[in-house]
């Protein structure tokens, strides 16, 4: 059986990444002590393959192509809803890149260091902070619960070392989605920042490397308009960054980064790949659930510590919904990480002002100059924002709702929550915002303009099987890295690169993980082009 595994790894000239996925799979069983499990998905995997070997004899190349890209086996996840727990599934991707103004995504790199900052600063703002999320929190358990641990912040919180990865996602907005040319004619939206639901940031590389290859195959010649896909060294450069800055300050000659994960994390592969690259910087990991915590975590003269480890990096990949909470217990110690020596990355003040209500103050122009250099800064940095209302009791707010109501194809109602999933739509969301009518907790929702995005046509690879020609939408995230040092100067602020997603164009909802939307790459094109 391994023979014929490794014959075919190295006919399709991918043996190492199956390699890599092997060894994977072989550590996160050994740890667990599980024999014979590995065997088991093995088995699978190779079944799954027999059969693709066998569909690839009729329509033979768009079969091969299929098979090319599923075979880039570091697309692979655990999937918890499957009967076999060991089992896995690739993610769906595109078959060919998605075209994108390069003028236009240039100039969101550039203005992404300067996001970075006004909302470092916005976390910064003790009294603004405290004054909105107050009215916030009376209406959204949540947002009280997080209010709560920033109270108990002391003054010299400050002093503490930050460092946020973050993602922030873009539509492209243009008024003739349908045209031909509407990937060049239009303007980057944001649609959110994620800090801790950031995932695909890995696995999208092995599409970006399959489209770059497809597309010289088949004689599109793009180096010129190369991208250079930077996810995984440049995530695992800001967390070695930040264990490095513990390490100095305390001095710690044995610490650790640790990603805090769900008990049943099924988004495996494309976390671990960046931990690999943490452990090939010389940073020491170790992955551990909210439940090891509460269990085993220990905070002693400012030092946390887990299994006896002490914690320099807490990468958060879970704590951003409120189910990620399921006793007081959670909560408190959420407070104890954030009061610790620890990094949190993000921090309570980070994940505060990544809050909608937030995105939707920065959206002002008047208050984004707060936190802005130059009233010109201020004005570029606007364009990237879209209409986005809020829905408080009061003339305003009334008047919001009502707008919505009237124009349900036009907006999009969310509340305060990070990650897919939570958005209402259409009838859903005209249908809520009647039974809200009068009800103050309507204020614990936005309403945003919908962006209205190049409409493209592509394929899905779902489980090594091809789609038939579909018109989808992207959306574009940029991951990026920001850190300060204990005196509060910027030690870092950098893009690392692209993650596109791409769904058909009649869903409204996203999402890679629950099968919506595909992993894509973009291909960069110029205005200028012939």
């Amino acid at each position: 059986f391994f023979f014929f595994f490794f014959l075919y790894s190295v006919f399709l000239s991918q043996s190492n990444v199956f390699c890599v996925m092997i060894a994977e799979y072989g550590k996160q069983w050994y740890q667990r002590r599980v024999r014979g499990e590995l065997i088991l998905l093995l088995q699978v995997m190779a079944r799954d393959i027999l059969k693709q070997i066998l569909a690839s004899r009729t329509d033979r190349d768009a079969k091969n192509l299929s098979l090319e890209l599923t075979s880039r086996g570091a697309m692979h996840i655990d999937v918890p809803y499957c009967p076999e727990r060991n089992s896995t599934r690739c993610c769906a991707a595109t078959m060919v890149p998605t075209p994108i103004c390069l003028e236009d995504f240039e100039e969101v790199e550039r203005l992404q260091g300067s996001l970075n900052k006004v909302c470092y600063k916005l976390s910064r703002d003790r009294e603004t902070i405290i004054r909105h999320l107050t009215v916030l929190a009376d209406h959204d358990s949540f947002a009280q619960d997080l209010l709560n641990i920033y109270k108990d912040l002391p003054d010299s919180h400050h002093e503490k070392i930050t460092l946020a990865l973050n993602r922030h996602d873009f539509m492209y907005d243009t008024p003739d989605p349908s045209s031909e040319t509407a990937f060049l004619n239009g303007q980057f939206k944001l649609v959110e920042n994620n800090l801790i639901a950031a995932s695909m940031g890995a696995l999208t590389e092995s599409v970006y490397w399959y489209h770059r290859s497809l597309l010289r195959r088949y004689g599109v010649h793009t180096s010129q308009h190369d991208y250079k896909m930077n996810n995984i060294k440049g995530l695992a450069g800001g967390l070695k960054l930040g264990y490095d800055l513990y390490k100095d300050k305390f001095n710690s000659d044995n610490c650790f980064v640790v990603m805090v994960q769900e008990d049943d994390s099924f988004n495996y592969f494309d976390q671990q790949l960046v931990f690999n690259a943490v452990e090939e910087l010389g940073a020491p990991t170790v992955r551990v659930t909210t439940l090891e915590l509460l269990e085993h975590g220990r905070v002693q003269e400012g030092r946390f510590t887990v299994h006896d480890m002490e914690v320099a990096v807490f990468y958060f990949r879970t704590m951003f919904n409120p189910w990620h909470y399921p006793t007081p217990e959670y909560w408190s110690l959420r407070r104890d990480m954030e009061l610790s020596n620890a990094i949190s990355v993000p921090n309570v003040a980070h994940q505060i002002v990544n809050l909608k209500y937030f995105q939707m103050l920065l959206a002002q122009k008047e208050v984004l100059e707060r936190y802005t250099t130059s009233l010109e800064e201020a004005d570029s940095i606007s364009k990237l924002f879209i209409d986005t209302l809020p829905l408080q009791i009061n003339e305003e707010g009334n008047r919001n709702a009502q707008l919505a109501i009237n124009n349900p194809d036009k907006y999009v109602l969310k509340p305060q929550r990070e990650g897919g999933g939570n958005n209402l739509w259409n009838e859903e969301m005209r249908e809520t915002l009647m039974e809200l009518q009068g009800n103050p907790t309507r204020a614990r929702f936005i309403l945003m303009k919908k962006i209205t995005p190049p409409v493209i046509r592509n394929r899905f690879v779902k489980r090594g099987v091809m789609s038939e020609e579909l018109e989808t939408v992207a959306e574009i995230g940029l991951y990026s890295v920001f850190c300060t040092d204990s005196t509060g100067s910027i030690v870092r602020n950098e893009v690392v690169g692209p993650l596109v997603r791409t769904k058909n164009s009649l869903e409204n909802e996203g999402g890679v993980l629950v099968g919506i939307s595909a992993i894509d790459s973009p291909l960069f094109v110029s205005s200028h082009d012939p």
